[in-house]
């Protein structure tokens, strides 16, 4: 029992393996071994009592419940370890919602809400099992805690496994020395003998763990070749994702806030970010000819729900905290890259994460007055040189609808003498640079908003160019993706007096392109403020030229409708019913699985049905032609499958010795007594032989293990022997 229970407790810590990178907290391994001891010790109690099965699962019941807080939904535990009122009601919801919540929450999870349900419940369930399959010898038992772990931590797992080879390789070292560990004894005739037997026994053994082990990383290197970074995994089916509501692009609201009633209002105070830093706002990466936009899809990728925490690769640099004075739509500004956030715990599930972009957002929208903190990786500054040495990246966006063709004009023909795309991207950035900064205002140089194609064109016409950021930074997007650069354009806050308020005249946007080696790099394509001096006319174009009479233009009929933009208010996607989704992701697995499984379960259900099939046959035969040889046949048969060996020659009374069975032997009997009755079986004697023949196989199968009534009920060996006997000369079916 200890032996079976110890090499349990190592296949459980080798299964938690796959659900590491699901949740890469350590208190996974807290909740995995509390569940575990919980679970022996609830069923060792229990069995000492010798209770009924009925009240050994109330008991088990209630100390779930009590161990289930502190180790499954930690964070509404009193000091750690006592459960609460709270904490129950968040375990007992947890055990129907937790399943979406894992596989609809970006990973790694953490102990975030009651994500660890699912594996305390499973863990728990297989030690309560495990003592006792140890007690009576049924080992299977003791596997069901491990192999439900491991199935859980890889179908609800990442598509990313962790270190799925070396988990395999130490499954299989585990299991064989569990199976060793069973062998009797060798023991031979004298202790010459017996250490010759040994050593052979030890060569076999090894033999066996070293074939185990190359087929096993054979297997597994020949599967991450064939499909390097695609597993098939539930999460794979089953990905919630949040789109953004339609709306004005964030770009647009640019003008609005550096000239309205934000320019000196406090949006946000921040601590802890750096001077010259960006607390970004938005991040926009397709562009439609008209305005830049954040794609849901495709090069964008997807806002998922976030518990907390990011997975990188290096570590947090920054720690900020962030207080919202006023409401800046669904976004949620962060800086860097994003390590984790903590948020008030009515808005931690309805944070959604974009990884590609490293933005977020809050589901409808981030309420004025909200106090969150984060820690991040620092960015870089932002460049406005050295860009020769940077090369396009790989990311794929979308093709352009519309570009500005004047604007890509005058900048090519800047860069038309560089040789690299690094160069041109420069160059492109110096004329851009070499325009000026106008909002607008009235005590400035006039200039519109907006960031059409039409609009970009017309600040490619202005000697010298004047516009403000979201010109600018628009443009600079464009000439990038023109280069072959992916690009998208980033707008938020820049904290210029370093007095930790930022206003919304310090609203700025970048262009963030993406190098091959450096990943994106932030790139300012905005000129310095400076005074603008309108080009004025020389005194050759003010002399007056002669008039000339032109011909008349051509009519041309204009389009009297004006297009614009779709500005109707939109109504948001509902959010999809947790229910109906969850039951699309187990349809999208059953048949999936249930396809494995019919397939290997084969041997069974075609056994099951080729007996059916010919019980049906010899049933309708011995009635239509009132005898009982189909009848014996199906004693016969039992007995076969039983072990027992018969020969085809052998009479019914002959077996029935062999067998060494009363209730065979009674059968026997009565079948030769009406085989040979002068006047023949009677319909009536073939119903009664029939009856009696299950009591009899029944009686065959009595005094066996549970094991070996199912291999004698699905063994092969009477069919084969029934088909080798009809297939032969003289042989009938």
């Amino acid at each position: 029992m200890v032996r079976d229970l110890i090499f349990g407790t190592a296949l459980l810590a080798v299964a938690v393996a796959p659900s590491w990178r699901l949740y890469d907290t350590p208190f996974l391994l807290v909740t995995v071994g509390g569940a575990w001891l919980a679970g022996l010790l609830v069923s060792f109690l229990t069995g000492l009592r010798r209770w009924p099965w009925y009240l050994q699962a109330v008991v088990a019941v209630g100390a779930a419940l009590i161990v289930a807080v502190p180790l499954a939904v930690p964070g509404q535990a009193i000091a750690r370890v006592l459960p609460s009122l709270g904490g129950l009601g968040s375990f007992l919801r947890g055990l129907v919602g937790s399943w979406v919540d894992v596989l609809s929450v970006d990973p790694p999870l953490g102990s975030y809400d009651a994500v660890l349900v699912p594996v305390f419940v499973l863990v728990f369930v297989g030690g309560f099992f495990a003592w006792r399959g140890a007690r009576s010898g049924r080992r299977w038992l003791v596997m069901l805690g491990p192999a439900l772990l491991l199935l859980y931590g890889i179908v609800f797992g990442a598509r990313v496994g962790f270190r799925p080879l070396e988990v395999g390789a130490a499954l299989v070292v585990v299991a064989l020395g569990w199976v060793l560990s069973l062998r009797p004894p060798v023991l031979g005739v004298d202790a010459v003998h017996t250490k010759r037997l040994r050593a052979g026994a030890a060569r076999r053994t090894v033999a066996g763990v070293v074939f185990a082990l190359v087929c096993a990383v054979a297997g597994g290197t020949l599967a991450q070749w064939l499909m390097p970074e695609r597993r098939e995994v539930l999460r794979a089916a089953f990905q919630p994702e949040y789109e953004l509501q339609r709306q004005v692009s964030p770009l647009q609201g640019y003008r609005h806030f550096v000239t309205g009633e934000e320019a000196d209002a406090t949006v946000a105070e921040v601590q802890g970010l750096p001077s010259g830093a960006m607390l970004r706002v938005a991040v926009m990466d397709q562009y439609n000819g008209v305005a830049l936009e954040t794609g849901n899809a495709g090069s964008a990728g997807t806002f998922t729900r976030l518990p907390s925490a990011v997975s990188r690769e290096e570590p947090a640099t920054l720690n900020v905290k962030v207080r919202l004075d006023e409401p800046v739509g669904e976004w949620l500004p962060l800086t860097g890259q994003l390590s984790a956030v903590e948020l008030p715990d009515q808005l931690r599930d309805r944070l959604y994460f974009n990884r590609t972009l490293d933005a977020a957002v809050i589901k409808d929208g981030a309420p004025a007055g909200l106090e969150y903190s984060f820690s991040a990786v620092a960015g870089r500054s932002p460049l406005r040189s050295g860009l020769a040495d940077l090369s396009p990246g790989s990311a794929y966006q979308p093709d352009l609808v519309q570009l500005p063709e004047q604007l890509v004009d005058a900048a090519r023909a800047a860069w038309a003498r560089q040789g690299t795309p690094g160069a041109q991207l420069q160059s492109a950035l110096d004329y851009l640079l070499a325009g000026g900064v106008s909002h607008g205002e009235p005590d400035e140089v006039f200039s519109r908003s907006g960031h059409s194609a039409e609009r970009l064109n017309l600040l490619a016409q202005e000697k010298p160019m004047v516009g403000d950021a979201e010109q600018y930074a628009a443009a600079f997007a464009l000439l990038a993706r023109e280069i072959g650069f992916p690009a998208r354009v980033a707008m938020g806050f820049v904290d210029t007096n370093a007095d930790g308020r930022m206003s919304g005249s310090e609203l700025t946007a970048w262009v963030e392109v993406q190098d091959a080696k450096r990943g994106w790099v932030g790139i300012d394509p905005n000129p310095e403020p400076s005074e603008i001096t309108r080009q004025k006319k020389s005194t050759e174009d003010a002399i007056a030229r002669p008039r000339t009479v032109l011909p008349p233009d051509t009519p041309r009929q204009e389009d009297t409708i004006t297009p614009r933009m779709d500005e109707s208010p939109q109504q948001p996607q509902p959010e999809p019913d947790p229910w109906l989704v969850l039951l699309k992701a187990v349809w999208w697995w059953t048949w999936r699985i249930g396809l494995v499984l019919l397939l290997l379960t084969s041997p069974l259900w075609v056994l099951a049905l080729i007996e059916a099939l010919r019980r049906r046959a010899r049933r309708r035969r011995d009635r239509k032609e009132l005898t009982v040889s189909g009848a014996w046949d199906e004693v016969r048969d039992e007995v076969i499958d039983a072990g027992v060996s018969v020969h085809r020659a052998q009479t019914r009374s002959e077996v029935a010795a062999t067998a060494g069975h009363g209730g065979l032997a009674v059968l026997a009997k009565r079948a030769d007594e009406l085989s040979f009755a002068p006047s023949g079986a009677q319909r009536a004697d073939v119903d009664e032989v029939w009856a009696s023949v299950k009591g009899v196989r029944r009686e065959l199968r009595g005094g066996k293990s549970r094991w070996q009534r199912l291999r004698q009920r699905y063994s092969w060996r009477s069919v084969a022997t029934w088909l080798r006997w009809a297939f032969r000369p003289g042989g009938k079916g």
